[in-house]
């Protein structure tokens, strides 16, 4: 990977770990790349980025001057498409989709299956392309599983079988900088009347993940970046306040 300023254009893509209600990891990295396309959604799974990976590179070509980051969500999502992208985020905690369904249909080693092949396919996909990527994720894929009480040795054989494809993902965020616990920044949910807490990463810990993953080539720029926002999200009681200094990136979607 080249110096992140000798990209003319970035394209990242994932959940709401790529496209918050403050600057997430790809937002620093835009500040050296000036040109940036963010296809993260809030609640988005592994079909919804792997969708918009190929729907963006018939719409934008991507080429040698592009840099391409993809961070994987958690296996557990049910994305839909009912007029427009619908991603509730875990079938397990979400409600959205009624839990009659949840209890009938969702099963944890199937989207295992279903999403390691995604990447798979992805990975090929974008190594076939002349522009630089790279694949990131939010987690373990193994993580973050909610009422299905198999332990990880169900998974075994799916892991093994997929274990090339797994160890082209870079360490996740929630153990590289977070040692397997999500943060807990006293901030309200949305209106007020939310979660007391928020559990996303704040522009530090992203700026902590890129210097863990990029140590030769995270900038002062970008630092300083994070540092800012980072006071800025300190000195808010609640999500609804961010939108004094903060807009989420919204692209064009099909």
């Amino acid at each position: 990977m080249k110096p992140f300023n000798q990209y003319k254009r970035l394209f990242v893509f994932g959940c709401s770990m790529t496209n918050y209600e403050w600057p997430t990891w790809a937002d620093m990295l835009s500040q050296e790349i000036p040109e940036y396309y963010n296809y993260g959604k809030s609640g988005g799974g592994n079909l919804f980025i792997s969708n918009g990976i190929v729907e963006a590179n018939i719409e934008h070509k991507f080429n040698e001057n592009d840099l391409v980051i993809v961070m994987w969500s958690s296996v557990s999502r049910e994305d839909r498409y009912k007029n427009s992208w619908v991603t509730p985020g875990n079938i397990y905690t979400q409600d959205f989709i009624q839990m009659d369904f949840v209890h009938k249909w969702a099963d944890t080693r199937g989207y295992l299956i279903r999403d390691l092949a995604l990447v798979e396919l992805t990975r090929q996909y974008l190594k076939n392309l002349t522009c630089d990527s790279d694949m990131l994720s939010m987690c373990k894929f193994t993580d973050q599983v909610v009422l299905d009480d198999r332990k990880e040795d169900v998974f075994k054989d799916v892991l093994e079988h997929y274990k090339e494809t797994i160890k082209s993902v870079k360490p996740d965020i929630l153990q590289s900088v977070y040692n397997g616990v999500w943060p807990q920044t006293p901030i309200r949910g949305w209106g007020g009347n939310g979660q007391t807490a928020d559990y996303h990463p704040t522009p530090i810990g992203h700026y902590k993940y890129l210097e863990n993953l990029y140590p030769n080539l995270v900038t002062e720029k970008m630092k300083l970046y994070a540092e800012k926002y980072e006071t800025l999200i300190r000195g808010i009681s609640s999500l609804d306040e961010t939108q004094k200094f903060w807009s989420v990136n919204n692209v064009r979607r099909l």
